[in-house]
C-alpha cells in the first residue's frame, strides 16, 4: 500500500515544524508528503526546505485567491498514494499514526475512510506539552425531527440528518460507523474522492466548515463505509496545538456569519450530491439554530437562502 500524507498550510511557520517532525519520526514512513502552501510573508517555505532530505516532499503552490477547500482539493487531486492521510499544519502525529491507518485499511476492505482521536497540545516557551484531553467535545446534540438521519446513514452513529445538519448517537465499539470526520486527522482511499468537486460545492465559503463530512458522505453514497476509531489502542492519534488563529474557532460577527453560512449551505450541497434532504426539516433546523447569535446567523441564513451554493 502506498500512503500519501497531505498538509495544507498558510502562515503557520511556527507550527509547521512540529507537524513535519512528527512525520519524520513515524515507525512507518510516508511514501509521499504533499504540502499545499498558500504563499504569505512568513518563514513557512524555509521551514519546509529543512525537511527536503528527510521526507519525500511534493510542494504545491495555491493561488492567492483560493480558499481552504481549494487547498485540500489540490492535494488529493495530486496524490499518488492508494490512501491519503490528512494532517493539519498545527497538529503532531503519534509515532504509529501512519502504521495504524495502514492496518485499518488493510483489515477493513469495505472501508473508504477512517478518522482518529485528537487530543490537545500546548506550547510553553517553545516546549511541546501533549495531553490526554480530547480536542473536540463529545456532547451529543439534542434529538428532534430536524436530526433524523439520511436513509443511507440510518445505521451510523455519527450522521448527517435530512435537514443537512449533523447528528450523533452514543457508540461503544472500537470502530463506529460515522461521517463526522475531522480534517486534522483522517484518511481515505484516494481513488474514491478523486472525482469529488469539493471546490465547486464550497466556492462561496470562507471557512470550509463540514467539508470533511461531505467527503465521507460521498464515499458512503458509493456503497462504502466510513468509521471513527475510538479505541485509543488502535486509533490513529494526533495532538492539536491550542492557539487562537483558527478558521472555525474564531470570534466576532463575520466569523459567526461565515460559519453559519456553511451550515445553511449544507442542505444545498447535499441536494447537489443526490441526498434525500427534507425542505420542511431544513427550515425547522434554521429556525432552531437562529435562536442563538441572532443577528449574524439570521443574516447568514438570508444570504445562504438567496445564493444557495
Amino acid at each position: 500500500m502506498k500512503i500519501s500524507v497531505l498538509i495544507t498550510t498558510y502562515c503557520r511557520d511556527w507550527a509547521l515544524q512540529y507537524s513535519l517532525s512528527s512525520l519524520v519520526n513515524q515507525k512507518r514512513l510516508p511514501d509521499e508528503v504533499l504540502i499545499v502552501i498558500k504563499p504569505c510573508s512568513d518563514e513557512s517555505e524555509k521551514v519546509i526546505s529543512r525537511f527536503e532530505n528527510l521526507l519525500p516532499l511534493k510542494i504545491i503552490y495555491q493561488n492567492s485567491s483560493g480558499n481552504v477547500v481549494n487547498a485540500y482539493e489540490l492535494g488529493y487531486l495530486n496524490a499518488s498514494g492508494d490512501v491519503i492521510l490528512f494532517l493539519d499544519d498545527d497538529a503532531i502525529a503519534h509515532d504509529e499514526w501512519i502504521l495504524r491507518y495502514e492496518r485499518l485499511f488493510n483489515e477493513n476492505i469495505d472501508a473508504a475512510g477512517f478518522t482518529g482521536l485528537t487530543y490537545k497540545a500546548y506550547l510553553n516557551n517553545g516546549s511541546l506539552i501533549k495531553t490526554s484531553e480530547p480536542f473536540y467535545s463529545k456532547e451529543l446534540a439534542r434529538g428532534g425531527p430536524h436530526r433524523r438521519p439520511l436513509p443511507e446513514l440510518k445505521n451510523y452513529f455519527g450522521y448527517i440528518s435530512t435537514s443537512g445538519i449533523m447528528g450523533e448517537k452514543p457508540c461503544y465499539y472500537d470502530l463506529c460507523r460515522s461521517v463526522l470526520f475531522s480534517g486534522v486527522n483522517m484518511g481515505f482511499r484516494t481513488s474514491l474522492i478523486k472525482d469529488l468537486k469539493l471546490s465547486v460545492l464550497y466556492r462561496k465559503s470562507r471557512k470550509g466548515f463540514w467539508f470533511e463530512k461531505i467527503m465521507a458522505y460521498w464515499c458512503v453514497k458509493k456503497g462504502f463505509k466510513t468509521y471513527e476509531v475510538i479505541n485509543k489502542e488502535i486509533s490513529p492519534i494526533v495532538w492539536h496545538i491550542e492557539h487562537s488563529s483558527s478558521l472555525t474557532r474564531g470570534k466576532g460577527f463575520w466569523h459567526e456569519f461565515w460559519l453559519h453560512y456553511d451550515r445553511v449551505a449544507m442542505f444545498w450541497r447535499l441536494r447537489k450530491l443526490g441526498a434525500n434532504v427534507s425542505t420542511s426539516r431544513y427550515i425547522l433546523a434554521l429556525v432552531i439554530m437562529s435562536r442563538k447569535k441572532i443577528v449574524p446567523r439570521f443574516l447568514a441564513t438570508l444570504y445562504g437562502l438567496i445564493t444557495k451554493i
